[in-house]
């Protein structure tokens, strides 16, 4: 009932991953996958270490559950007052911990994704036949690799 679950998912758009190695793809999805799982603990220990504590149920009941082929990571708390404590009711202000926990959560995966995309793929792509730019996307954010000349 006053259970909280917040989906925490990576937007990126891969137009150009066919031009990269098997290994090199395979490796990269492994990476991320990685990152997805990671991301996931480091919300629950920054929630944790946000959260107000009176009896450390609510603390212990905070948890992430990554799901990897959607590059995403649910994080909740299983207490059931824990709505109460994020969102606030009438008599209480609200005490936010899972929001802030995705949100740096969020700019943390996605900075760390593109990261990874950007070291596997650096080198390892060479231009198409018009010698355009091969460019990544994601959120917004446009990595572009010239590839070798």
């Amino acid at each position: 009932m006053g259970q909280v679950r917040l989906q925490v998912t990576a937007t990126i758009e891969l137009e150009d991953l066919d031009e990269l190695p098997d290994e090199q793809s395979q490796a990269l999805e492994e990476d991320v996958h990685n990152i997805v799982e990671t991301a996931g603990d480091n919300m629950v220990s920054y929630a944790q270490g946000i959260v107000p504590v009176r009896t450390g149920n609510l603390m212990a009941s905070i948890f992430s559950d990554p799901d990897e082929d959607n590059l995403a990571v649910t994080l909740g708390a299983t207490a059931d007052y824990a709505s109460f404590v994020e969102y606030g009711t009438v008599k209480m202000r609200p005490q936010p911990f899972l929001e802030p926990a995705a949100a740096i959560g969020q700019e943390d995966m996605n900075a760390r994704i593109e990261e990874a995309i950007v070291q596997r793929m650096d080198g390892q792509l060479s231009s198409n036949e018009e010698g355009e730019d091969v460019t990544t996307e994601i959120e917004g954010v446009t990595v572009a690799d010239t590839g070798i000349e």
